[in-house]
């Protein structure tokens, strides 16, 4: 995917952190059933494990609601068992097309399918697989999102990882008219789980997808990306199940929640998730003050109101580096630091 930065919408620049009183908005989330049913990775999606599981919402633009709907739908569904996690996604398509076929080729400069992963909600140490219609994959592993430094790892494979595409049309076939293609995965828990956070009933990842739409015209007998009148290529859509707000699919506090369920074990939204997402915003007003002012400011506000809870803050400050904590009266405290890793404790 190609990333374009532009201003979040919930982010103020300003000389100093705000201390409005912060309202949570829930992200989506999805409610994973665990099966006992075996499941055949060949991407049609017949098995008798996935005919009672729901879809998720239909995807967005990555900005969200500033943006049109896509006009091709897209939507996904999961599994779990003790050793998988099971994902099918359906991309509705009118001209299936691929040209990459080797390992790690950059798949997002084809029509994608992206799947991001943060097996501990800390936003660092996450995944991201990629594949097109040719089911070609580039899965690679980011110790921190780009913008607090983290290497792309593109070296990480996942070897034991399946996945299968079944396209509903002719995949490269200009001369008709498609209906979609869908892509089947199975990817063992044991890869994901890389600090021991093996899920159990009631289990909590984030998670996020993205489709990487390019616009095309027919030359001869193929599909050919459209340029503009200047001879650049076309911005590509970004469609995505969780939105970000801003054209990055690596800002993972926006991602969505993976819910494990197994039978009347009930997986829900962290409850200090309000508390983590007012920390991000703070974060990125600080970012915003460093860029602009070369420095971060030396004091915060003494609290913060959460949802209508007050928060105490404590900001510690040390050149580049700072410790930012909330904390309730209940010994509970959170604490972000510059790059951007979250922590939380009970005293």
């Amino acid at each position: 995917m190609r990333y374009v930065f532009i201003q979040l919408a919930w982010l103020a620049l300003s000389t100093s952190v705000s201390a409005q009183s912060f309202q949570y908005q829930p992200p989506r989330h999805y409610r994973c059933q665990y099966t006992n049913k075996p499941v055949t990775i060949d991407g049609e999606g017949n098995d008798p494990a996935w005919q009672n599981v729901s879809w998720s919402e239909s995807f967005v633009d990555i900005e969200g609601d500033r943006r049109p709907l896509p006009y091709q739908d897209t939507r996904v569904k999961m599994l779990w068992d003790s050793a998988q996690l099971y994902i099918l996604a359906e991309l509705h398509e009118a001209n299936v097309w691929a040209t990459l076929k080797n390992h790690d080729d950059i798949i997002y400069r084809d029509n994608d399918f992206e799947v991001f992963i943060d097996p501990d909600r800390d936003s660092h140490d996450y995944f991201e697989i990629e594949f097109n219609a040719l089911n070609t994959v580039f899965d690679l592993f980011l110790s921190a999102p780009y913008r607090d430094g983290g290497p792309v790892i593109t070296d990480w494979d996942f070897k034991a990882m399946r996945s299968a595409v079944k396209v509903y049309g002719s995949l490269n076939d200009p001369s008709d008219q498609d209906s979609c293609w869908m892509v089947e995965m199975a990817l063992p828990l044991s890869g994901l789980a890389r600090k021991g956070r093996h899920p159990s009933a009631g289990g909590v990842w984030k998670i996020n997808f993205s489709r990487v739409h390019h616009e095309t015209e027919v030359v001869g007998d193929r599909y050919v990306k459209l340029r503009t009148p200047e001879g650049k290529p076309m911005p590509e859509y970004n469609w995505v199940w969780a939105p970000q707000g801003i054209i990055n699919m690596h800002y993972p506090e926006q991602w969505g929640y993976l819910l494990f369920d197994r039978g009347d074990d009930t997986a829900s939204i962290p409850p200090d998730d309000a508390v983590i997402q007012h920390l991000y915003v703070l974060y990125h007003q600080l970012r915003a003050i460093r860029e602009e002012k070369g420095q971060y400011p030396e004091r915060l506000d003494d609290h913060y109101v959460v949802n209508g809870i007050r928060y105490a803050c404590a900001f510690l400050l040390a050149g580049s580096e700072y410790l930012l904590t909330l904390s309730n009266d209940m010994n509970q405290s959170w604490t972000i630091r510059e790059d951007g890793r979250v922590k939380s404790e009970s005293r």
